[in-house]
């Protein structure tokens, strides 16, 4: 049997060198998920601007922030927090089986996923819905980013506009 400092220092060489192809396929899926997904940190954060403004008393938006999960997807969970409630828009970057990357969203509303995959006309390249979840070409982030920013506009205006309705009505 070799020696006890050879078994060691074998098995921390082969340990270290799988820490490096993990962390360098980890860099790479996050790499390429920030790229894909860049138009939509890009509204988040502009839209989360403005709710952070001075005098600005409608909400906040959080989980802009991309990680990776540990089925080795790009994830954001972006909240949108207004006064009276929230709502999660769930984004998820990462590969498909046979090695194509994709984009699937949840939280989105049905007239919302109807805008991403309209209809039955949908082709693979457009997307395809999957349950409540709805599954994107990785090339589509900034048609993402429209549907998003609609979301996120519709949310706090129909807060203020709800609120305003009661305090006429009382």
């Amino acid at each position: 049997m070799p020696h006890t400092t050879e078994v060691k220092d074998r098995f921390r060489t082969r340990l270290a060198a799988a820490d490096a192809r993990s962390n360098g396929f980890r860099q790479k899926l996050l790499d390429d998920g920030t790229r894909a997904l860049q138009p939509v940190i890009e509204v988040l954060n502009l839209m989360a601007e403005v709710l952070n403004e001075e005098h600005n008393a409608h909400g906040c938006i959080t989980g802009t922030e991309l990680l990776i999960d540990t089925d080795n997807f790009v994830t954001l969970c972006a909240k949108l927090r207004g006064v009276d409630s929230e709502q999660k828009i769930k984004i998820k970057y990462g590969p498909e089986l046979g090695g194509k990357n994709y984009i699937s969203i949840s939280g989105l509303h049905q007239r919302y996923n109807e805008r991403l995959v309209p209809g039955s006309s949908a082709s693979a390249h457009i997307g395809r819905v999957i349950g409540s979840d709805i599954h994107l070409d990785e090339h589509r982030g900034a048609d993402l980013a429209e549907v998003v920013r609609d979301v996120i506009e519709d949310f706090y205006v129909a807060q203020i506009e709800q609120r305003s309705h009661f305090a006429v009505a009382a």
